[in-house]
């Protein structure tokens, strides 16, 4: 059971580094990067993407219900179709950001701004979470939930594997979401140029994995 729960564990991680998650994550990375919220976005993704491994690898493991093959298209060229938009519009953004000196209590503060009201804190955060949710149901999601059952005949350790999982996913998203707003907005720290690099890359390669979804998906 030990070794069954830490494989779960080390391919949740594994899991994490799928071009389509990476991509999705820098995008809204590159829009909150502080480190606190940078986490909660990562942590945010790989709990929808979790959530919906467990829901459908339990239906699985408790009743044989299996996700309809004719379906996995569909939500996998949705996939695409919105790492493309998403891509697109943090490009605009990444674009302008430019940056200022602001002085608080006769402090100087340097601020990196975008001036885009759609950067509102519960917004991204319930995006995150959607898209996980979305990348849950496409993709190598569907071997995922298949290989609890292909080890093991209990239902019990199937399901902890398939939250051991989930837990594994969840951690390799929040570093990542920590390294990805560092590489955003600490490795820029004062420069609106690298910033708007960095942003720039994240974005570029959304749209890249998304068309790239959309073809696969045909």
């Amino acid at each position: 059971m030990t070794s069954l729960l830490a494989t779960a564990l080390v391919l949740g991680v594994a899991h994490s580094f799928a071009p389509d998650h990476l991509a999705a994550i820098g995008v809204f990375v590159s829009r909150r990067p502080r480190w606190r919220r940078a986490l909660a976005i990562g942590a945010r993704w790989g709990v929808g993407h979790s959530l919906v491994i467990v829901i459908v690898g339990g239906a699985l493991v408790l009743t044989g219900w299996r996700f309809p093959d004719r379906l996995a298209p569909v939500v996998e060229g949705i996939v695409g179709v919105t790492l493309v938009v998403i891509g697109v519009m943090a490009l605009v953004r990444a674009l302008r950001v430019h940056g200022h000196w602001h002085e608080h209590d006769g402090v100087a503060h340097w601020h990196l701004h975008s001036h885009r009201k759609s950067e509102e804190h519960d917004h991204v955060h319930q995006a995150a979470f959607g898209m996980g949710m979305l990348h849950g149901l496409a993709g190598t999601g569907a071997l995922v939930v298949a290989l609890p059952l292909a080890a093991t005949e209990s239902a019990p350790l199937a399901l902890g594997y398939l939250l051991t999982f989930g837990l594994g996913t969840i951690l390799a998203m929040a570093v990542f979401g920590v390294l990805a707003g560092w590489a955003v907005r600490g490795g820029g720290h004062r420069s609106p140029r690298v910033v708007r690099a960095t942003a720039s890359f994240a974005a570029v390669a959304s749209i890249g994995v998304g068309l790239w979804w959309v073809a696969a998906a045909r």
